[in-house]
């Protein structure tokens, strides 16, 4: 079931001519339409939009290095190195 109207008399007929005209500003005016404002900007101008603030490089937080986990863990992969070379030449 369609909610279409498909009655006949519905649209206007086929050969009938349609007289359109624009209504002056002043009959706009004493019928109480409230009249449009144009401000100068026309549209969005992306480049006049304030960027999202972010913080500066120095307040942000750094957080500190633990050179001591690091000096630990860079002797752990030294000694693996070493324990993986001296393998291979025990089974061979």
């Amino acid at each position: 079931m369609s909610k279409r109207d498909t009655r006949p008399g519905s649209t206007a007929p086929v050969g009938a001519e349609l007289k359109l005209s624009l209504e002056d500003t002043v009959s706009q005016q004493l019928r109480g339409v409230p009249g449009k404002t144009r401000s100068g900007v026309a549209g969005y101008n992306p480049y006049n939009a304030v960027p999202a603030a972010r913080p500066k490089d120095d307040a942000r937080e750094h957080k500190p290095t633990d050179l001591r986990k690091l000096s630990q863990w860079i002797r752990l992969k030294r000694e693996v190195e070493q324990l993986n070379a001296e393998r291979p030449n025990k089974k061979g």
